[in-house]
């Protein structure tokens, strides 16, 4: 199953942007992200069309028989329509579920951004050079030494992360529960 390009409305969709949350084909995606220096920094995902081979394709979470063809977002499930039918025609609260086409596209586990460079052949205009960012699963929380009480040069001290983030206002005074409150109107 195809996704069709939100911008023109016409091409296969290569690419999804996170931060327009758009899916855009190559042309639009180069229009789109080469427009500006901001936009050429959004982060974007190839889609990955799956192969037609039987094991790829998802079965349904309630029969586990079946071809899943549905997503229903309140469930967090993928129903075929023979399970989808009777769970979501059974009220009226399970009618209101928003449920989306399973097209079984995936994204890349790699974003990629556009960076501008300057050519001196076609009188500065700038010629976007595709650039693969790290993959999501290499990303780590900051790395926490016990010994020393720092979080990557930062305080771990709750204390002092609300004096830097709250300036102006003592740890006493958002913990104080007394009748000093009514001051601010609480």
């Amino acid at each position: 199953m195809k996704i069709q390009c939100d911008v023109c409305n016409k091409e296969e969709a290569t690419v999804f942007c996170t931060a327009d949350e758009a899916a855009l084909c190559d042309a639009c995606d180069h229009g789109v992200h080469h427009a500006n220096k901001l936009a050429s920094k959004h982060q974007r995902f190839t889609l990955l069309h799956p192969c037609s081979s039987s094991k790829q394709v998802p079965l349904c979470d309630i029969c586990q028989e079946k071809r899943a063809f549905l997503f229903c977002q309140q469930d967090r499930a993928i129903l075929c329509r023979d399970c989808d039918v009777p769970i979501h025609s059974a009220n009226e609260h399970t009618q209101r579920h928003n449920r989306f086409l399973l097209t079984g596209v995936k994204l890349s586990s790699r974003s990629a951004t556009y960076n501008t460079t300057s050519s001196s052949s076609d009188g500065g205009d700038s010629v976007p050079e595709f650039k693969v960012n790290n993959p999501i699963s290499s990303i780590s929380p900051p790395n926490f030494n016990p010994s020393s009480n720092e979080v990557d040069g930062s305080t771990s001290s709750i204390s002092e992360y609300l004096i830097e983030m709250l300036p102006g206002w003592r740890v006493e005074d958002l913990l104080d529960s007394s009748p000093s409150l009514s001051t601010f109107g609480f």
